[in-house]
């Protein structure tokens, strides 16, 4: 990739997957050295996130060009719990769904029918052409979700859906429409949020669970000049002083390592990790380069509260 990302321009706007999984980043280049690619990220809505510095041996497969990076938008439903027939919604206003079935598959797609014990689906591929129509019986279908644009404080108290097969959702705003639950997703520090909805049927139990975690929205960018500070010993020290949130990803990794930096040696980081509940649950040390992905979102840890909850 060292030869194909050298010919790029910087501000070009290019996707990068992220290792071999299917999840990956849209943003803008700001560097490329000869052993790092730096790009100020996007979030699904294009606006700015934070920082996102790829080494580049891990880097797989880019996206050069496409539709949905030049359309640089998704049309977004806003979530509204008065909706009466929030299916109605879906099929009236063309909503492209992410659809889970029994067998673990997902699929994108459009909904065009609800029957009384099935839907009816368009489903679609990549580049949101229609592949196939498709029926699909209401015990088959798992979950619904939809992508939803919402401004909201990131953490507060949260309630645990836990399903008969035991799947765990960490959701807020919840309703009901008919037999289903809809509720809200927690995405960790995003703009977004997941808008899902179950079969009443398929719930075991919802419980309460408290978030101690305080943070506040300040954007990292403001911090650092972006022409002369791009360098990753440099970004991890500015999080450092700042107590701002890091993800650092290895395709070794069991799971991405969320957390703050407690201290900058010169060859590693120590940091605190926060669990899917939005707590401090654990101290590691990660050699620099163990580093395939570094992200700098816009979020920071107030002052002592690492220190007060840990």
């Amino acid at each position: 990739m060292e030869e194909i990302l050298k010919d790029m321009k910087l501000g070009q706007i290019i996707g990068v997957y992220h290792f071999e999984d299917s999840c990956f980043t849209v943003g803008k280049i700001l560097k490329i050295d000869s052993k790092y690619l730096f790009l100020l990220s996007y979030d699904i809505n294009f606006k700015e996130d934070g920082i996102k510095v790829f080494l580049i041996d891990s880097i797989k497969r880019i996206i050069l060009k496409s539709g949905y990076i030049e359309k640089n938008q998704r049309e977004i439903l806003k979530f509204n719990k008065e909706n009466k027939d929030i299916f109605q919604e879906l099929i009236e206003n063309r909503v492209e769904i992410s659809i889970e079935l029994a067998d673990g598959s997902i699929e994108e797609a459009y909904l065009t029918e609800k029957g009384e014990d099935y839907f009816k689906f368009k489903i679609l591929n990549d580049n949101q052409n229609i592949t196939s129509e498709e029926v699909i019986t209401k015990d088959y279908l798992k979950r619904i979700k939809i992508s939803n644009d919402i401004e909201r404080e990131e953490y507060k108290n949260f309630k645990v859906i836990t399903t008969k097969n035991d799947d765990k959702y960490i959701a807020y705003d919840l309703s009901y429409n008919g037999d289903y639950l809809i509720f809200l997703e927690k995405e960790e520090f995003y703009d977004i949020a997941q808008i899902n909805i179950i079969s009443k049927n398929m719930i075991d139990s919802i419980s309460e669970i408290e978030v101690k975690l305080d943070i506040k929205r300040e954007n990292f960018n403001d911090l650092i000049d972006l022409k002369k500070d791009l360098d990753i010993v440099e970004i991890l020290r500015k999080c450092l002083e700042n107590k701002f949130l890091v993800f650092i990803d290895n395709e070794d990794f069991f799971e991405t390592k969320i957390g703050i930096i407690t201290d900058l040696e010169d060859n590693k980081i120590k940091m605190k990790e926060i669990d899917k509940y939005g707590n401090f649950h654990k101290n590691s040390k990660i050699y620099f380069d163990e580093i395939q992905l570094l992200a700098v979102k816009n979020y920071k840890i107030m002052e002592g509260n690492h220190e007060e909850k840990f």
